[in-house]
């Protein structure tokens, strides 16, 4: 079980910030630089002008700091395994002020700095092999482009991170998962993307998510509409989106109406016209071919077939 023992979001640090552990620490290190930073990688200094990730494993030098003196902001997870903490004897007890987190975070060679990692290094605990098996580069920056849902799982688990409730570790434990695991699927698909479509996935990603959102779909019945709000022509649009999320927009755009009309069928007495209406489809009959293309089904039969 994932145990988190300090969280931090978006914190503010001073001129001159610097993390110098070259040791690393006793536990896992999950950060989110989201301002320009300089990141010292297999020794050599390096500047990354745009947010990124780095997950350090126990023992891996952890140094890197703000840009030419500029602001510096970053969000950091420490945490570790229970069969880890009972093979050093860590001590996680949890303090909820945000200033000992802080503390926790900033200070080299103290209480998390000191932890001794010659008893794990023989011992591949859960967390290693949950990151080895998604393969996740560890020690390293990196640039992630669509960081809505990344940055979303942070916050939530920060906030039960400082809850009392009586599944608060199982929660944190489930929550750090989703968030390891999200951010193994995100990376390896940004990676196997190339970079002049990758700068376009946080805009897209947000259309992405409008058109499964509610009942936006019913409303997006122009594709040039929708290519102008991102200033490009419609083909250029379609063919980012296509590289992106490896289906066409208007397919997406179809079966979040599809799926909106699934629901109606099923929770409510409306007619089919009504239905098809709600759904963005002028035509109703338009809407029962599209149907039945994307179930099998006429709507009809969908109904019946649920009753």
């Amino acid at each position: 079980m994932i145990k988190v023992e300090g969280i931090g979001c978006s914190y503010v640090h001073s001129k001159g910030w610097i993390i110098n552990r070259p040791e690393g620490t006793g536990n896992y290190l999950f950060v989110h630089i989201e301002t320009p930073a300089d990141v010292l990688v297999d020794g050599q200094w390096r500047y990354y002008p745009e947010p990124c990730f780095i997950l350090f494993k126990k023992g891996q030098p952890q140094i890197f700091q703000d840009h030419n003196g500029n602001k510096y902001i970053d969000s950091w997870i420490h945490f570790d395994c229970d069969e880890a903490d009972d093979l050093k004897g860590f001590d996680s007890k949890r303090n909820n002020s945000k200033n000992e987190n802080l503390k926790r975070h900033n200070t080299q060679n103290e209480d998390l700095g000191k932890t001794s990692t010659s008893g794990a290094n023989s011992y591949t605990d859960d967390i290693e092999k949950l990151i080895d098996e998604l393969d996740i580069p560890c020690g390293i920056p990196h640039v992630i482009y669509n960081t809505i849902e990344l940055v979303d799982l942070w916050h939530i688990a920060d906030a039960e991170f400082h809850q009392n409730g009586k599944h608060r570790q199982q929660l944190l434990d489930m929550k750090m998962k989703t968030l390891i695991y999200k951010f193994a699927d995100i990376l390896h698909s940004e990676s196997s993307t190339p970079n002049k479509f990758n700068r376009y996935r946080k805009a897209f990603g947000e259309l992405r998510s409008n058109i499964y959102s509610g009942n936006n779909a019913a409303t997006m019945n122009d594709i040039a509409a929708l290519a102008a709000q991102q200033n490009m022509s419609v083909s250029y649009f379609e063919h980012i989106y296509k590289e992106l999320f490896d289906v066409p927009v208007t397919k997406d755009i179809i079966k979040s109406r599809i799926t909106y009309a699934r629901y109606l069928l099923q929770t409510t007495s409306r007619s089919i016209q009504d239905i098809a209406q709600f759904c963005g489809y002028e035509n109703v009959e338009h809407f029962i071919r599209q149907f039945k293309s994307s179930t099998g089904f006429t709507p009809s039969q969908f109904r019946n077939s649920n009753e």
